[in-house]
């Protein structure tokens, strides 16, 4: 049984916090209204501060616009040493946090880029890269300059707030990272290199030749969109190479269709067709490759003679799903 008056301690100082906040809060609000501050108001401006920031953020939003002390009190409390004791804080409250990151303005760039590449949560790193994304129009020249960090993860974030400039700092440009060893920072280097048209084809290539799986997806969707006669030999090597997901090889299949290069035929008839007996061409067993490809041919205008042939067999074919892709049908699903 515990003694009398056990736990008594806690209770009182737990009341005692409440007194000081309401106090404090009181206290700030008064000097608020009649916009006149003494010691005792920042001494209640930095008890709140430390102990109820959330309450403090709500006081000060509500205050007059024209009211000086509210001002001086912003200027008090949104400092780069309460928003490294946020991030570094066990448990950091993300909305508080995001209150707080709203009133940081570029030239404050250096405390958020430095705490970027150094916050091990991700969900604050994300807090913090949307602030920047904001102010990344006016920090430009100062995201360059941290390009030179030699951590590859810090590298990737700087390209990826460059991805979020309309125009990039006069003489920069994202080619001299596109064959950096990290995987994660070519594919952001080559993804800034697709808006540039005289890097555009190249940077395809790159990631249509990249062993990284999301790097070849972000190739594949640029060539869809416009895919050069350079990347028809990648396209083809892709629907190929069956280590490559399904998905990522229609996607090559779409590309090839779409471009109106005639290099960009062989790959696909090769999908079409499987050698049979005394030398003569089959049609190959029905795949979602096979049927994208054979209704990209189906629509064209315009066929050789062998295409035309493999659309008439198609056409004749026992599958319904082949002779709907002979007619041009609804798109095999992958």
């Amino acid at each position: 049984m515990p003694r009398c008056g056990s736990g008594g301690g806690e209770g009182r100082n737990g009341l005692e916090t409440a007194r000081r906040t309401l106090d404090s809060e009181r206290l700030l609000m008064m000097a608020i209204e009649l916009d006149h501050a003494v010691d005792a108001v920042w001494e209640a401006t930095d008890e709140l501060a430390g102990s109820q920031l959330a309450l403090l953020l709500d006081i000060l939003e509500e205050a007059p616009a024209r009211s000086r002390l509210a001002r001086d009190a912003w200027r008090r409390v949104i400092t780069p040493e309460r928003l490294r004791s946020l991030v570094d804080s066990p448990s950091p409250d993300l909305d508080t946090l995001e209150r707080v990151l709203a009133r940081f303005e570029a030239d404050d760039a250096g405390v958020l880029l430095d705490l970027l590449t150094e916050s091990e949560r991700l969900a604050t790193r994300r807090r913090l890269f949307t602030r920047l994304v904001a102010l990344a129009p006016r920090i430009g020249p100062e995201i360059v300059r941290r390009l030179l960090d030699r951590r590859w993860f810090a590298r990737r974030n700087m390209l990826a707030l460059l991805g979020e400039i309309p125009r990039w700092p006069a003489k920069w440009s994202p080619a001299a990272y596109s064959e950096d060893p990290h995987q994660a920072v070519r594919r952001e280097a080559l993804k800034l290199m697709l808006r540039v048209p005289e890097h555009r084809d190249l940077a395809l290539c790159r990631l249509l030749a990249d062993t990284d799986l999301r790097a070849l997806s972000l190739g594949l969707a640029a060539a869809t969109d416009d895919c050069p006669p350079e990347a028809i030999d990648l396209l083809a090597a892709i629907t190929r190479d069956e280590s490559v997901t399904t998905e990522l090889r229609l996607m090559a299949v779409r590309a090839l269709a779409r471009t109106g290069h005639s290099g960009a035929l062989a790959p696909l008839v090769d999908l079409l067709r499987r050698p049979g007996r005394s030398g003569r061409t089959k049609l190959a067993e029905a795949s979602p490759l096979m049927l994208a490809a054979l209704q990209a041919l189906a629509t064209r205008r315009r066929n050789t003679p062998e295409i035309r042939k493999l659309l008439a067999r198609a056409a004749r074919a026992a599958d319904p799903d082949v002779r709907r892709a002979a007619a041009g049908g609804v798109e095999a699903d992958s």
